[in-house]
């Protein structure tokens, strides 16, 4: 039975259109047709049935082969069509294509009329083909919860399935064109480039796990599947979100690596750290250092308060360890009241010994337990890699026998394991020696790091930062020397020194015709609690000639919680000269919140701590945005420092912090360069 073909004729000869008729019945079809030859008839017929093909003569007396073609494309419908007209030149049939016809043919020459319908028809039936795989395709591209992507033989995205966006942050459009290298964790990207290069050689892989990024920096496993297609050039590959089992198996890791009670690593966990730390000081050539702590008192307040007490205050003697020592250290307990501290990347045995004073002095301050002041001592020894030993378990014994001596000693000390301890106090000494010559050398130096308003992105002031110069020693970090300028007392001459020297800095910046500018100065204990601050910070202001509004100064919460009433007091009187005050650090220290209410200050600064990981960490995140939220409710300005990336940026400014200062916009820099950025109008970009 020969196939029907619904044929729709633009034509305006009766004859031709006969013809037309014949020739296609000739060529095996069953030809029912219809002849037009207006647009309206056009779009009457088009609405009243379906038709397979439209024959269009090239120019009719009321209407056109291009109208028909133009009401073909405005329609939607997807009809072919072929232009049947008499003689015309080349350039006209090429038109005709370029408007949308399959195919031209002339009326004097029919004898392919029936192969080009065919040829029509197939290629019109490949496309709809096509466009039902497309359909099909993208359903499951927007469907799948597993992630698809299609890459090309480099490895960049062709395309990439809906489920981009809920796993990885990043919508599909955004990942096309992009390499898969930029989104594989950097530990894993070997091991994939392997994989691929396997797939390419015809090696389809099955259960590949890797990591990908999420745009917020967060760790994305999942569990691939993927082949080439030669034909295509083209990779396939599936991926399966396996984070959840991954946190699973690592939440069992962790119960057995670490202790119940306290949540700190256990034996297991600190010796296997140990090991590796062993490993890399050989490498590198660094040392590392072993504290073994006993809590010369516990034994008193657990029988005394009861083993549930006892329990808290072992995880509060913890977590108190924790706060004293780098994030990257590891304090463990190993049972009892005994823990021990891991102190990697030492330059110098002196490192150590800086930790193990202030972990006696912290033991020698009251700890609040659930109302009570507990009052607890320790006793510390230390061990030194390489020194003292080469092992874990030889680290362990000696770092453990330098504690039975401090015990001997009559307890609340610490003892090194070797007799090397006058040596690290001869190198303290000596350093303190030389910071006391140092202002007068002319060795102390500001820096000044820009605060920025996240409002307009407008610098609004700058921050002093000290820095140590030394001709022999270079560049001493603060950390090194400010807790020796603390202890020591002098700390009250350098920051009288750093004072003097800022608002002189404003001044000169004022003199230069520069907008107001803002600087900010820490302020110690010492210097706020050890002599009349208000008198003080009067003086600098008239000396230098500079409005108080010009100073802010930063006090810490330990600095309010050593003496509240007489901070409260001294605030009061310096916010009525017109000082700037902040809380710097905000979050890290221990002030009641009770009393916050009664501080006069304009802003709170949020600890580069918790900005550092808020991306990631979500109690970092919730941290930032309640002290946003308390500062706002009492009336408080609120500024994260240490912002060093743009998506630091763009959530505090989601979460409507006022300001920043970090990396991300500048790096503390000299004054000048301070006065040529601000001179410049450089911007936070928005």
């Amino acid at each position: 039975m020969a196939p029907i073909l619904r044929v729709l004729m633009v034509e305006d000869c009766e004859d031709d259109a006969f013809l037309v008729r014949e020739v296609l019945s000739g060529g095996g079809y069953e030809v029912l047709a219809l002849r037009v030859d207006t647009e309206d008839d056009l779009l009457q017929a088009l609405r009243d049935e379906e038709w397979d093909i439209v024959l269009a003569d090239y120019c009719l007396p009321a209407f056109s082969a291009e109208g028909a073609l133009r009401v073909l494309r405005e329609s939607g419908l997807d009809i072919p069509a072929i232009v049947v007209s008499g003689t015309v030149g080349e350039d006209v049939a090429v038109q005709t294509i370029k408007l949308g016809a399959d195919d031209y043919l002339l009326k004097q020459n029919l004898t392919r009329l029936a192969s080009a319908v065919r040829q029509v028809l197939e290629g019109a039936a490949s496309r709809r083909q096509q466009r039902r795989l497309e359909r099909m395709k993208s359903i499951i591209l927007d469907s799948s919860p597993d992630l698809i992507c299609i890459l090309d033989m480099q490895g960049r995205f062709i395309e990439v399935s809906s489920a981009s966006l809920a796993m990885l942050g990043y919508a599909p459009d955004e990942l096309e064109g992009a390499h898969f290298e930029g989104m594989m964790h950097p530990a894993d990207l070997q091991r994939a480039w392997d994989e691929f290069h396997s797939i390419l050689a015809g090696h389809p892989v099955r259960n590949f796990e890797s990591r990908l990024l999420h745009r917020s920096g967060a760790v994305v496993h999942l569990l691939w599947s993927a082949a080439f297609s030669r034909d295509d050039g083209l990779i396939v590959s599936v991926g399966h979100d396996i984070t959840a089992r991954k946190q699973a198996e690592q939440h069992i890791r962790y119960l057995a690596m670490h202790d119940d009670l306290t949540g700190l690593p256990n034996r297991n966990l600190i010796q296997d750290r140990i090991v590796q730390a062993i490993a890399h000081a050989r490498r590198s050539g660094s040392l590392l250092a072993l504290l073994y702590l006993d809590l010369d008192r516990f034994k008193i307040i657990n029988d005394g308060y009861g083993h549930l007490f006892g329990d808290a205050v072992l995880r509060a003697s913890g977590e108190r360890l924790v706060r004293l020592v780098r994030e990257g250290d590891t304090v463990a307990r190993l049972g009892g009241d005994e823990f021990l501290i891991l102190l990697t990347d030492l330059r110098q045995p002196g490192d150590a010994d800086i930790v193990a004073r202030k972990i006696i002095e912290s033991l020698d301050c009251p700890l609040a337990v659930q109302g009570r002041e507990i009052h607890l001592s320790g006793s510390l020894g230390v061990s030194l890699f390489p020194y003292d030993g080469e092992t874990a378990a030889a680290l362990i014994d000696n770092a453990d026998m330098a504690m039975y001596r401090a015990k001997e000693l009559g307890r609340s000390n610490y003892q090194f394991f070797t007799c090397e301890m006058s040596e690290r106090t001869q190198q303290r000494v000596e350093l303190e020696t030389r910071l006391r010559g140092a202002a007068a050398a002319g060795q102390l130096r500001l820096v000044y790091q820009p605060k920025v308003s996240l409002d307009d992105g407008r610098i609004i002031g700058c921050e002093a930062l000290l820095r140590w110069h030394h001709p022999e020693l270079g560049l001493v970090p603060p950390g090194h020397f400010i807790p020796i300028a603390e202890e020591s007392g002098l700390i009250v001459a350098i920051g009288d020194w750093v004072l003097r020297a800022a608002c002189a800095q404003a001044r000169a910046w004022m003199d230069a015709g520069l907008p107001p500018i803002c600087v900010a100065v820490n302020v110690s204990a010492l210097q706020f609690l050890q002599q009349d601050v208000v008198a003080w910070v009067t003086r600098i202001l008239e000396e230098a000639g500079i409005p108080p509004g010009w100073l802010e100064l930063e006090l810490t919460e330990s600095l309010i919680a050593q003496d509240i009433e007489k901070v409260t007091i001294a605030i009061d009187q310096l916010k009525g000269l017109g000082v700037k005050l902040s809380i710097d650090d905000f979050g890290i220290g221990y002030s009641s919140l009770s009393y916050l209410k009664r501080f006069r200050v304009d802003t709170l600064k949020i600890d580069q701590s918790f900005v550092r990981n808020m991306l990631v960490e979500a109690e970092d995140s919730t941290i930032v945005r309640a002290v946003i939220s308390l500062a706002h409710n009492l009336n408080f300005r609120v500024i994260a420092e240490g912002v060093e990336t743009e998506q630091h940026c763009h959530f505090l400014r989601a979460h409507g912090c006022d300001e920043i200062q970090g990396y991300y916009f500048s790096r503390p820099v000299t004054a000048p360069e301070f006065e040529a950025m601000h001179r410049q109008g450089k911007r936070l970009s928005a």
